[in-house]
């Protein structure tokens, strides 16, 4: 038997209790010495899960603007790898979802299936979930009411129990698939910096920091990637960090997909052969590192006049998951630095009520205590990338500046903008809170039980390279602290790179630095626990990494309330009908004849609701080329990043379904068809029965 085919057998077949007691691996029969944790070859596996979810009559997270989504632009997945020593047995877990946010009910709940199926392996302490922070994918599944609420469809339900499953389960599939993959292998790790592509939408707050003349850019320009080898130099994957928004498709989009970043990934897995359906395949992921005030260049069609892009959102996002992928394969070509050194963790959820910030973290301050969960009036606003339009609300309101009038700021002293103004003002005064301090409460969440006040925090070692992970929306400034913060503390044990990975295992809003705070843009409005929000994660994350160093243990304070009881889903599916005359899957609208490169093919079909079955791990839409010998052979699905599938209603039970292929340049001449499959609900015994719809041929030249 090969050495790989031994390792990969062990690695498979540890039990729990090897990995608690930290058992070595040397000695067991018929294996070779292992490695030492100072060399550089570790057990590691990739895998990658569907994660979609319901995709029509159902929300999106992200802008918090009624969005009702009607299809699918991508598919969007999970995308999982596992780092472990083999002398101590220690592994972490790393998990980048293509999604707005991560809850504490997505992580609880896929950490109670892990500990279900391998006991002792996987916790609290060594799985991390990060996202990719698309503003247009499948939303629903947080069980704050906050977060419900900013989830809302046109109906105003923001809560959906199948997407909730959907995620988990895709998410434990992912781990799954990463634990049965686990071989002997390498870990590079390259960064780079990359200016030009990303811009702070929140300048003027930036600019209140007193150490901003320490730093080249008003933005965080840092870009993490690590590479992952098998010891017989197969290519396993890659995960690379970059701080951006994925907002390249805007708030009125109404097509699920992963945004810029999602086609960065598509990109690599193009190159790579990447199958998404087998156990394994190469693995791309590209999570967010800080978000906050950080934005695409690009832009998008809805943003403000200074921070728009084109009309064509398709182009706009392209051209933003272009550019990162285009500076990640640099790296990939680049040579990097070899991991090397042991695996540890440490990882805890905190109670931020009545949580205390030492002086040491509060430049000056005092003790400080944080406040009860609120936001803001410029969180109304809404981002440059996102504005709201709200008559008389706007970034920069203080409680120093607010006025109904407007006299002092003069920037919207129209009367529909003072009646909005003291409207919001009459129904904020019973929130109102000294401790929120320069903060004008406009929505006391926290006093109303709709935000948890219990948050992860999170940090894990490989080796010389450790990853911090927060529950919230990190801007450029807070990045650096806390990511330069924990190098100087862990460098006693070699670590010399700090990745880090915001709302990471839970969604808490933003977190601003103290001057940003005081300037209440939206980044310093949405910042719930106050003006020391910022320096009580400081404390915290030093306190994960000095217990590292220290080789203490840590606890947790409390465990999130994430119970679904009382939550009301959107009704499902009660049956699918159709005219008469016509059948389920039949063509309405033929695609022409005809199709250069630059155009987009289309078809319309008398179809079903997608909720029937949403194919996890299948498709609605086929994109079919006719081979030489007269048959038909798929050429794209719907998680291809050209094709589209639009669902309608039609009255009260009848569907209208649109497949678009935009044909892109240097499509191979030849004949193609557009296939839709679907599935229908019987109204009188409820049987969900599959259908398929063909168009006509039609040519690409």
């Amino acid at each position: 038997m090969k050495k790989t085919q031994r390792f990969k057998r062990l690695a498979i077949t540890l039990t729990g209790a090897v990995a608690l007691v930290g058992a070595s691996l040397v000695g067991v029969s018929g294996l070779t010495p292992q490695a030492s944790a100072s060399e550089s070859t570790y057990l590691i596996g990739t895998g990658i899960s569907d994660v979609t979810g319901a995709i029509a009559e159902n929300g999106a997270f992200g802008y918090a603007s009624h969005q009702e989504m009607k299809g699918l632009q991508q598919r969007v997945y999970a995308h999982a790898f596992i780092v472990a020593d083999q002398v101590t047995g220690k592994r972490v877990v790393y998990v980048s979802v293509d999604t707005g946010g991560i809850f504490n009910a997505v992580r609880v709940r896929v950490l109670d299936k892990l500990k279900a199926m391998y006991p002792g392996l996987y916790d609290e302490g060594n799985v991390m979930i990060g996202i990719t922070h698309s503003h247009v994918s499948p939303a629903g599944t947080s069980t704050d009411k906050l977060y419900e609420i900013a989830a809302e469809d046109k109906t105003l339900h923001g809560f959906s129990q199948q997407v909730l499953d959907i995620t988990v389960d895709g998410i434990v599939n992912a781990i799954s698939k990463a634990h049965n993959n686990l071989e002997p292998g390498t870990i590079e790790m390259k960064r780079t910096n990359v200016h030009g592509i990303t811009r702070n939408r929140s300048l003027a707050a930036y600019l209140q920091n007193d150490d901003v003349g320490k730093y080249d850019d008003s933005v965080e320009t840092t870009m993490d990637q690590l590479e992952f080898t098998s010891a017989a130099g197969e290519k396993l994957g890659v995960f690379n960090w970059f701080s951006t928004h994925a907002t390249s498709f805007p708030m009125h989009w109404d097509l699920y997909s992963a945004d810029s970043k999602g086609y960065a990934e598509y990109l690599y897995e193009q190159k790579f052969g990447t199958d998404p359906n087998q156990d394994k395949t190469f693995v791309a992921a590209f999570p967010a590192s800080g978000t906050g005030d950080m934005v695409p260049v690009a832009g998008n069609s809805a943003s403000t006049p200074d921070f728009m892009g084109t009309p064509d959102d398709y182009y706009n996002a392209e051209k933003h998951g272009q550019e990162q992928f285009d500076a990640s394969w640099q790296l990939w070509n680049s040579p990097g630095d070899t991991v090397k050194g042991a695996v540890d963790y440490r990882g805890r959820y905190v109670q931020f009520k009545n949580y205390v910030v030492k002086a040491a973290y509060t430049e000056g301050a005092g003790d400080q205590k944080l406040c009860v969960p609120a936001r803001g009036y410029s969180f109304a606003a809404g981002g440059e990338n996102g504005p709201s339009g709200i008559p008389g609300i706007y970034e920069g309101m203080t409680r120093d500046n607010f006025s109904v009038r407007d006299v002092i700021n003069k920037v919207d002293q129209s009367s529909l903008g003072g009646l909005v103004r003291f409207a919001f003002a009459s129904i904020s005064w019973v929130g109102n809170d000294p401790c929120q301090a320069e903060k004008p409460v406009l929505l006391p969440d926290g006093k109303w039980g709709w935000a948890s006040t219990v948050e992860p925090v999170q940090l894990l070692r490989i080796g010389n390279v450790a990853i911090v992970g927060v529950p919230t929306e990190t801007g450029t400034m807070g990045v650096r602290h806390l990511r330069e913060s924990v190098e100087r503390i862990l460098a006693p044990l070699g670590v010399e790179k700090v990745i880090f990975s915001g709302a990471a295992n839970d969604y808490a809003g933003y977190v601003s630095t103290r001057e940003e705070y005081a300037a209440q843009h939206y980044e310093g409005a949405s910042t719930e626990f106050g003006p020391y929000e910022l320096s009580a994660l400081q404390q915290e994350v030093d306190g994960l990494a000095q217990s590292m160093v220290d080789g203490t243990a840590v606890s947790n304070d409390a465990w999130p309330n994430v119970s679904t009881r009382g939550k009301i889903n959107r009704p499902g599916v009660v049956l699918d009908d159709k005219p008469w005359r016509q059948k389920f899957g039949q063509v309405l609208v033929q695609p022409l004849e005809q199709y250069q490169p630059g155009d987009t093919a289309k078809a319309v079909f008398r179809g079903a609701h997608p909720k029937n079955n949403l194919r996890v791990g299948g498709t609605f839409l086929k994109v079919q080329r006719q081979a030489e010998d007269g048959t038909w052979q798929d050429y794209l699905t719907d998680r291809d990043w050209d094709t589209s599938y639009r669902w309608e209603r039609e009255g009260a039970s009848y569907s209208r379904t649109t497949v678009e292929w935009r044909i892109r340049q240097g499509t191979p001449a030849g004949t193609y068809r557009l296939v839709q499959d679907g599935d229908w609900k019987n109204g009188w015994n409820h049987r969900i029965i599959p259908y398929e719809g063909i168009s006509n041929p039609f040519t690409v030249n």
